[in-house]
């Protein structure tokens, strides 16, 4: 029933209980939120039976630690039994849906991404070095960009993620997940591995025979 809900969701409430430790399924769930690419806000409940032994800094490393794929989602402390900081909460969420349909301009992207380059070039892989040559988003909700190379076998997980940190510090949809592709620029260069995504009409199209991060 959960993941149900999560598929159906545009945004996900994990509600979390912070008297007791992350559980097995906390972390079943929080990975299927990742593979829906759902916006997600942790709350935490019952913080007034804890705080007085921890602070929101140290429970946010716990979680961080718990939940490293998701250490962009924003956390909002509560207490259900009174309503404390309920109204936070509902602000958080429209944040979160406004983030959803925000576009970048192509020009943007490629700054961005020229500047990431600059900052830190991809490592070698196969004696070649991934060259990335034009990025741009194609849909929103949730956002996803397309990254055309010249090889996206060369990708380096390592040097992705860095990228992937160095775009959240300045798009507007800092805080919920990025739907990202790889495209070879050669089409003969392009992975057999194709991967399709559920966007409608010819969105469809523009990510079909990609290579997905």
């Amino acid at each position: 029933r959960a993941q149900r809900s999560i598929r159906r969701a545009e945004g996900v409430f994990h509600l979390m209980d912070a008297s007791i430790p992350v559980s097995k399924v906390d972390k079943q769930l929080s990975g299927y939120i990742i593979e829906q690419a759902k916006p997600c806000v942790f709350v935490i409940n019952k913080w007034d039976l804890v705080k007085d032994q921890t602070t929101t800094e140290e429970f946010n490393d716990y979680l961080n630690s718990e939940f490293s794929e998701l250490t962009f989602a924003p956390r909002v402390f509560i207490t259900a039994q009174t309503g404390k900081n309920m109204h936070g909460l509902i602000d958080v969420a429209v944040s979160l849906y406004k983030q959803g349909a925000s576009r970048v301009t192509t020009g943007e992207l490629n700054r961005l991404v020229e500047g990431a380059i600059n900052t830190q070039q991809p490592p070698m892989r196969r004696n070649r070095r991934m060259k990335i040559f034009y990025t741009t988003q194609v849909a929103v909700m949730p956002p996803t960009l397309i990254f055309f190379c010249n090889d996206p076998k060369l990708v380096d997980p390592t040097w992705q993620r860095f990228l992937m940190n160095y775009l959240r510090d300045s798009v507007p949809y800092h805080e919920i997940p990025i739907k990202t592709f790889l495209r070879s620029r050669d089409k003969s260069r392009a992975s057999s591995d194709s991967t399709t995504t559920d966007l409608p009409g010819p969105e469809a199209e523009e990510v079909a025979n990609e290579d997905e991060y």
